[in-house]
């Protein structure tokens, strides 16, 4: 495993991080946030490739390298832009998003999209056709660590909230109507936990639209069709979360934003990621429409 990079200077961050590349300010937390590429942001996207990296190593996943840098980033034509959370008090970037809007993806020889997805599921031909081009892909979420360390609790829940925002903004004039995310699990999480995470969304939301290349597999738990055992997800995402404290298990932060956003999802199954650790990432779709949290909607396309 190298060591990361050093960090790139402040100095540069900031002139990378001007009004071409600004997209919104949060509405709580007193973050910025702005999208860039590799082209108009090279200096940001080293620090972002840093700080992906040091995140990701420290949840005992990552790629091993100096950055956490792939074609996706690095290849411009390919269409994706990364969303970056920027905490102008520091001066520190608190967390980032990458996202491809669908229209604008590329395909490979054998017709699949050509996003990092891609490594990890495959996806229908009803899938490309009547939803990948109304769908944003968002991947390589992260909050830093620096930020962590220096910040309070309340900024924490703030920073990743701070980053949908970021989204819907980012959206909001795009034609887009779903977007599609992984939940990363990584080794040190539970399986046990993983396992009954994985039978609440197959109970309620299953899909073979998209399939995973590698499946995760999914095992019963002792007592779970005691705890499962309700008609709605949320009344089994409570049972299950009180079951959770019980064991002292723990729901990871992105899911509970995914769940606190919406109850209604497309589970496409968990994907065991060989290039990236062996964790596993967990494959959602949601609709805007279905989205509850008034603030966000009043943010998305046709509000």
């Amino acid at each position: 495993m190298l060591p990361v990079i050093e960090p790139v200077a402040t100095s540069r961050l900031k002139s990378e991080l001007n009004e071409r590349t600004f997209l919104c300010n949060t509405s709580h937390g007193g973050f910025q946030v702005y999208m860039v590429d590799c082209d108009n942001a090279p200096g940001v996207l080293q620090e972002v490739g840093r700080l992906r990296e040091l995140a990701f190593r420290g949840s005992g996943g990552g790629t091993g390298k100096q950055v956490d840098l792939d074609r996706f980033d690095l290849d411009s034509s390919l269409g994706f832009k990364q969303l970056v959370l920027w905490d102008p008090e520091a001066e520190i970037i608190a967390g980032g998003y990458r996202i491809l809007f669908g229209d604008r993806c590329r395909f490979d020889a054998a017709g699949q999209p050509m996003m990092p997805s891609a490594h990890l599921f495959r996806f229908s031909e009803a899938f490309i056709k009547d939803y990948l081009p109304k769908t944003a892909e968002l991947s390589r979420s992260f909050i830093s660590y620096a930020f962590l360390q220096d910040s309070s609790a309340i900024r924490n829940v703030f920073a990743l909230d701070g980053l949908f925002e970021g989204i819907c903004h980012a959206v909001a004039n795009t034609g887009m109507q779903y977007f599609f995310g992984k939940v990363t699990f990584y080794p040190t999480y539970p399986q046990e936990a993983l396992w009954m995470i994985s039978h609440l969304f197959s109970k309620h939301s299953a899909s073979d639209l998209v399939v995973p290349h590698l499946a995760f597999p999914v095992k019963p738990v002792e007592g779970e069709e005691g705890i499962l055992c309700n008609e709605t997800f949320k009344e089994d995402f409570r049972a299950l979360k009180l079951e959770f404290r019980k064991r002292g298990y723990y729901i990871p932060p992105i899911l509970n934003s995914y769940i606190n956003l919406s109850e209604a999802f497309r589970f496409f199954g968990s994907a065991v990621n060989d290039e990236f650790g062996d964790v596993i990432e967990m494959g959602l779709l949601v609709a805007f429409a279905d989205i509850t949290t008034e603030r966000y909607r009043a943010l998305l396309p046709g509000a």
